[in-house]
């Protein structure tokens, strides 16, 4: 049976200062406990796989959730979709391994079928109960042109599951059965945006990052660690020379989110 985690914070979104680093202020204050909550093995790693490897390195307790079997995803006509679904579990395995986080929860949605229903928000808000995480990173699910809608669904289910549904017993209430209480984490982040307001710095974890995601070998292509390293950089060098800003873009190997807090 689930055992709930029942330690509350010390502090709510009104303790949050906007003008300083979200992560260390939650570091200083709660449960270093976080979610990630993705549609696809490999989507964790290309959108925030420096982060959990910074979170990870920093002693947090990270769980990573993916929606779907990522039974799709291949050009390879010889290739089945029931085999590409256990290749990529593994390489997700792998992946998370590489980061330091926790052994990933596979719902086995299909990959292209994603609906933001009371089924998916409610196996969401089941994990929310189990993990406790005061911190959720998940796709932009709200962001005008979304080009995968398994991303954009689930960010939206994952949403919908946090608030209000995970920390009212009046939802889901099976969930009790199992032991487990409410809870409302104290900070989104969403991957994915087209309007970043929080930025980690990759740098000292960017061979973690490549590992993580060359980990996903049915979907690199046969790139290596010194082209992807190298393809990472350039693009940090690009950015930052066509940045409108006077000022260079710091940190210049980041991950960007949406930062968004939760009133409880």
């Amino acid at each position: 049976m689930a055992t709930a985690r029942t330690r509350r914070p010390r502090i709510s979104q009104d303790d949050i200062d906007p003008d300083a680093d979200l992560i260390e202020q939650l570091a200083a204050h709660v449960p270093m406990r976080a979610m990630v909550v993705m549609a696809h093995p490999d989507d964790t790693e290309f959108a925030c796989g420096g982060t959990v490897s910074v979170l990870c390195r920093d002693g947090w307790d990270v769980q990573i959730v993916v929606t779907t079997s990522g039974n799709k995803g291949t050009k390879d006509p010889e290739v089945t979709a029931q085999w590409l679904a256990g290749e990529r579990e593994e390489e997700q395995r792998h992946a998370a391994e590489i980061m330091g986080a926790r052994e990933p929860i596979f719902f086995g949605f299909p990959d292209g079928y994603i609906r933001n229903d009371d089924e998916l928000r409610g196996l969401i808000v089941r994990q929310i109960r189990i993990h406790q995480p005061e911190l959720v990173i998940t796709w932009d699910g709200f962001r005008p042109g979304f080009n995968h809608r398994d991303h954009r669904l689930t960010g939206q289910a994952t949403y919908d599951a946090i608030y209000p549904a995970a920390d009212d017993h009046l939802y889901y209430p099976l969930d009790k059965d199992e032991g487990l209480t409410p809870h409302r984490p104290i900070a989104m982040l969403l991957a994915g945006t087209n309007d970043p307001d929080y930025h980690v710095d990759i740098e000292p974890v960017l061979q973690t990052k490549v590992r993580a995601v060359l980990a996903h070998r049915s979907q690199m292509g046969g790139r290596n660690e010194e082209q992807m390293l190298r393809m990472w950089r350039e693009r940090a060098q690009r950015e930052r020379a066509t940045s409108a800003d006077e000022q260079p873009i710091e940190p210049a190997l980041r991950e960007s989110f949406r930062k968004v807090l939760l009133r409880r």
